[in-house]
């Protein structure tokens, strides 16, 4: 009988796989001290709705040692709605472990698995190796090996990368965790204001349809794309590449010579008209004004980060929505707000009106980019908050959601995105 080898989900599960196969103590208590570690727990516990129990060992049937088990994030289980994960780390292990004859049980049963030793010197140890190990690198594309890398799922899933990168979790990951399930609820509740079934549904149908890119931002884009088509240009035309492409330093969307758009003064004046001509209120008419400016300024800091090439515009800043989307999907399957059908479906759908909007990657890239920094607090919206790992300070964030550290997150992300060999963006073709 043919057996396929195993795969190692992410590079944790491949060094700890390795150091046991070798017998290499040290390389095991590495690669489990770069690793953040899960800890199954009841749902009815987690949610304060019975005493959590005591922590008990088990015997490992391979080594007969009682032991505790933990798991790395790409040897967790299928999605179940009764067992959860929490999240923690090699030294918050060694400063509450419960019994000095125990031992840690690193995935048990798997491949990559490993039983430690636990007593006061082992921990002394742990420690030391803890402390030596550099944090998380930001901006890191992180993937699954396992996950999804191909079709309609995995080009959903790709369409929330740049939160993904930003936030520091595997981008095709749909499973039972996005960070954990505290933080997971925390996030929904603080930052989305969701804490039930309906309210997450309500959510992702907002996000699916673009609602917070704004009616004066769209209208006023929409407006543009008219004046553009009526001058013969239509969005992804770039000397060279070919329109719909996935290729990076193809358009973004729009044109690559600068006089080929309207000029934002012609703009002004196309979107004045036509609210003259439906006889608009005048405090509509000056909001649109306002849309316009905020758009040109916009893109003028894209431009200047080599997001947008010159002349080149944005079609639509819904790209910014449909990316939360996503992540408010896997958020909802992680905290138990929503089942697996009903988050893929969300992400399948995210996937689709991403295609209908925009021609290419780099131009759901561009509006990406526009719709976060037109969102309501701008670049300092809440929702750039990323969350720190237990006992790290999150990189480049001090906790406030503020504009300069989430400016640098989303610059970076995209950077990766587009330049990175294993991007999805370079890896899975747009349509």
């Amino acid at each position: 009988m043919f057996f396929a080898p195993w795969t190692p989900p992410t590079p944790i599960e491949q060094q700890l796989q390795a150091a046991t196969a070798r017998g290499d103590w040290d390389g095991q208590i590495g690669a489990v001290a770069a690793a953040e570690l899960y800890v199954a727990v009841a749902r009815v516990e987690a949610d304060g709705l019975v005493p959590p129990a005591p922590l008990a060992p088990y015997r490992d049937p391979a080594s007969g040692k009682r032991c505790l088990p933990v798991l790395t994030r790409g040897a967790l289980p299928l999605w179940q709605p009764d067992w959860v994960f929490q999240r923690t780390t090699l030294d918050v292990l060694a400063l509450e472990w419960p019994h000095d004859k125990w031992h840690l049980a690193v995935n048990p049963g798997q491949p990559a698995a490993a039983v430690l030793p636990a007593t006061p010197l082992d921990r002394a140890a742990w420690l030391e190796v803890y402390a030596e190990t550099p944090p998380p690198a930001p901006g890191r594309l992180l993937s699954l090996y396992t996950g999804p890398l191909h079709g309609p799922l995995a080009q959903g899933l790709a369409c929330g990368a740049p939160l993904a990168v930003r936030d520091g979790v595997p981008w095709n990951e749909l499973g039972t965790v996005y960070r954990d399930y505290d933080a997971d609820r925390a996030v929904l509740r603080d930052t989305w204001g969701v804490a039930d079934p309906a309210g997450w549904w309500h959510l992702t149908e907002r996000l699916l349809t673009g609602a917070g890119a704004g009616r004066d931002t769209e209208f006023a884009l929409r407006a543009r794309e008219g004046l553009a088509e009526h001058a013969g240009t239509a969005p992804g035309e770039h000397s060279g590449t070919a329109p719909g492409s996935g290729d990076a330093q193809g358009p973004a969307t729009g044109s690559g010579d600068a006089q080929d758009s309207p000029t934002t003064e012609e703009w002004r004046q196309a979107v004045t008209q036509v609210l003259v001509h439906r006889a608009a209120p005048e405090a509509e008419v000056r909001a649109m004004d306002a849309a316009v400016t905020r758009i040109a300024e916009a893109e003028g800091r894209l431009r200047s980060e080599a997001v947008l090439q010159p002349g080149q515009r944005v079609a639509s800043a819904a790209a910014h929505d449909l990316a939360c989307a996503v992540a408010v999907a896997r958020l909802g399957l992680a905290a138990r707000l929503c089942g697996p059908a009903d988050a893929e479906r969300v992400i399948l759908s995210a996937g689709e009106a991403a295609r209908r909007t925009y021609r290419s990657w780099p131009a759901f890239a561009a509006g990406f980019q526009l719709g976060r920094a037109l969102r309501p607090g701008g670049a300092g919206d809440p929702r750039a908050a990323v969350h720190g790992l237990p006992g790290r300070a999150a990189p480049g964030h001090d906790g406030a959601g503020s504009s300069g550290s989430s400016d640098y997150d989303a610059l970076l992300a995209h950077r990766v995105l587009t330049a990175d060999p294993a991007s999805p963006w370079l890896n899975i073709p747009w349509s």
